[in-house]
């Protein structure tokens, strides 16, 4: 939640702060001598969590909280979504889906100076849509001329119509291959800096994603990106083409590179090669540039004419010499029906395929083309028009099916029509999981991470892990391991992926990567790669702290709260616990730039979020080698800036909500290992010194 009190820039930065502090004093039926005072709850809407911080308090110390009553714009009602923590009054807002817009008001009452106080209205909710009511752009056009690509810094400003949640992120919608335009976090459009191919002319419609900490919506109908030039050049699918003496002729349609705004085709002039008769019989459709002959044209056999073009659009003019070659011939070969089929094909799932029309046709000038493609596969292929052949690219996306596939054949004296039998079948490669099980107990195990205890240091070689796949039976599949935090001289086997953990340090925390792969070169091949984690916590200082699982699974855009861990050899009301050093962050699945490394690696995704922290508390430096921005005792009065903290209570684990994500508002897919630190005698001062152990692994993932 974002700070209402804080200066602007901060509010903006801040992915989620508490805001505006709204004091109450106790109402009339209570005795005096106490004010509680909570932050009002902004930029929070469906599907979103909350953990507020601890109220702030004049008088004797509060305990036994608890909610009696509830309103939404002032009206009671009956909400499951708001509790309270009796003991510190940290009032957790859950369960946010189908949470109507509008203000909450929760009534609190607390046990203080030996008393009940009830506060009426006094913790706030400003529940917000999940994505704006429409955007509005600063112009419906962004419009930049070829020629000024490479200097450009034309922009069009997208901004938000109507209250929602802070928006996350804008993407544009655009085709594959055609990302010419790209969009700030802040809405500004401009040309994509990044884009590595040719940036073609023409007119593209823009629309705009908004994705905030609540949802998404795509809004379509407002930009348009317009790239403008004069005509650049022209191509027809072949540049040369045969005529039956007396026939008629129509070729193929041109593609031209340049804006496709009003555009008008001409013939400049008609060549006639040495020997042939000058003719002006060859014409152009103005409006496509589609050349054609009528038929009893007595144009003599052998004849050749080449056409210059010219080609005028609404930014100018340009000749296009030698555009097209017209031949005559006395004869041109009509298609035989009979001749013209292609084999059955037999696909796999997303696996690349092609198809040639049969051996033995006969057609001479043909053109081919799809007939009504079944919406399954429309998109999905492609047809060459002067050989037949049918493609599809590796990854495409045609359900698991048979489809029959209309090509057309024609020529000046005709077409035929066919039929290409395609059947996409199961990958027989493909699969999507692996587990090496836990010796936790947890079932079923497929829920939980691969993670493995180990009560001892050292060599584990009588530890051997077996992995189970969802590969089908049968499939061979190629193992390797990357070991990514202890675990060294950890081997496996690369036929078996049977793994043998070695190279451990007491109380600290392993991590290696597996991916096995089916198919290794071929058509269909598969890979998945997942982690394996490891703890090995031993008693210290006559203490064992264990967390079942260890491995705390996480979505970063919700956030969350770990199991509660079994703590032996200490009195529980004497036992403190925090983060203390050594962040460790291992990237998964997440963009390149969420680099390994701890906060003090330039670059990294620890510098990152450890920067986003201390930029929401308003420093202006970024204290690389802090614990603050994970530790609870540096936070106790913020607990909502914290990127995560043990809660001191129960010794869980709470990450909150969206503050694992980069500058750019995408969220971590990876793992953290940090140092804790405790004592065991009650005194919060020791904390920082106190005995280290590493007894939790963070795994972020959006799919938690």
């Amino acid at each position: 939640m974002k700070s209402l009190f804080r200066n602007t820039s901060l509010a903006v930065l801040s992915l989620l702060c508490a805001a505006a502090f709204t004091a109450c004093e106790e109402d009339e039926t209570s005795s005096g001598g106490l004010e509680l005072y909570y932050a009002t709850v902004v930029n929070i809407g469906p599907s979103m969590l909350f953990n507020s911080d601890a109220p702030t308090y004049y008088g004797p110390a509060p305990s036994d909280f608890s909610i009696t009553a509830i309103t939404l714009d002032d009206a009671a009602i009956a909400s499951e979504s708001f509790s309270i923590n009796a003991t510190t009054g940290v009032v957790s807002i859950t369960n946010t889906n189908d949470l109507e817009p509008g203000v909450y008001k929760l009534t609190i009452t607390c046990l203080s100076g030996g008393a009940y106080h009830t506060f009426k209205d006094l913790f706030t909710v400003q529940m917000s849509p999940a994505t704006p009511e429409a955007l509005e752009v600063s112009s419906p056009t962004l419009e930049i001329p070829y020629a000024d690509l490479e200097t450009s810094e034309a922009k069009v400003t997208v901004q938000p119509v109507g209250e929602s949640v802070s928006i996350q992120s804008y993407a544009l919608v655009q085709p594959e291959g055609q990302e010419y335009f790209a969009i700030s976090l802040n809405g500004d459009v401009t040309l994509n800096a990044n884009f590595t191919g040719e940036v073609m002319p023409g007119n593209y419609a823009l629309p705009i994603t908004v994705k905030t900490y609540a949802g998404e919506m795509t809004y379509e109908g407002l930009l348009t990106g317009r790239i403008t030039s004069l005509p650049l050049s022209v191509s027809y699918p072949t540049s040369a083409g045969r005529i039956e003496t007396n026939m008629a002729f129509q070729s193929t349609t041109p593609t031209l590179k340049g804006s496709p705004d009003e555009v008008v085709w001409t013939i400049r002039q008609i060549r006639p090669s040495e020997g042939s008769p000058a003719t002006d019989l060859i014409k152009i459709d103005p409006a496509t540039g589609v050349l054609s002959v009528d038929a009893g044209n007595n144009l003599p056999v052998d004849a050749v004419y080449t056409l210059d073009l010219t080609v005028t659009n609404s930014f100018g003019s340009a000749d296009f010499d030698g555009a097209f070659t017209l031949t005559v011939v006395d004869y041109i070969e009509p298609i035989d029906a009979s001749t013209f089929g292609y084999e059955p094909v037999e696909a796999i799932q997303g696996g690349e395929f092609t198809a040639e029309k049969r051996a033995g046709f006969v057609g001479d000038e043909v053109t081919f083309a799809f007939g009504t493609l079944p919406a399954e596969v429309d998109g999905q292929i492609s047809i060459d028009q002067t050989t037949g052949k049918i493609t599809a690219a590796k990854g495409h996306s045609i359900p698991l099916g048979s489809y029959e596939i209309p090509v057309v054949a024609s020529n000046l004296k005709g077409q035929a029509t066919t039929t290409l039998q395609l059947t996409v079948s199961e990958n027989p490669y493909y699969f999507t999981t692996i587990h090496y099980g836990n010796n936790l107990g947890l079932t079923p195990a497929e829920n939980y991470a691969s993670q493995y205890r180990c009560p001892t240091s050292g060599d584990l070689t009588s530890l051997v892990l077996t992995p189970t796949t969802d590969a089908k039976p049968g499939t061979e599949l190629t193992w390797s391991i990357k070991i990514k935090q202890q675990c060294s001289g950890t081997t496996i086997d690369s036929q078996t992926g049977e793994i043998i953990p070695k190279g451990f340090k007491a109380n600290n925390g392993g991590l290696i990567l597996v991916t096995a792969t089916a198919g290794k070169g071929k058509v269909g091949e598969t890979s998945v790669t997942v982690p394996v984690f490891f703890s090995f916590i031993q008693a210290m200082s006559g203490v064992t702290v264990h967390y079942t699982p260890f491995v705390f699974q996480v979505n970063p855009r919700t956030g969350g709260t770990s199991a509660v861990p079994t703590i032996d050899g200490v009195d529980p009301s004497l036992f403190l616990m925090d983060y203390r050093r050594t962040f460790n962050y291992y990237n998964f699945n997440g963009p390149a730039s969420h680099l390994d490394g701890q906060p003090s690696a330039g670059g990294s995704f620890m510098y990152s979020v450890w920067s986003s922290y201390f930029t929401s508390i308003g420093s202006a430096t970024v204290n690389t080698g802090s614990k603050d921005p994970v530790s609870y005792y540096s936070n106790a009065s913020r607990l909502s800036s914290a990127l995560c903290y043990v809660d001191p209570t129960t010794k869980a684990l709470v990450v909150n909500p969206n503050k694992w994500v980069d500058a750019n508002g995408v969220a971590a897919n990876g793992a953290m290992l940090g140092q804790m630190t405790f004592v065991t005698d009650g005194n919060q001062g020791g904390i920082n010194s106190g005995s280290q152990i590493f007894p939790l692994w963070v795994w972020f993932d959006e799919k938690f």
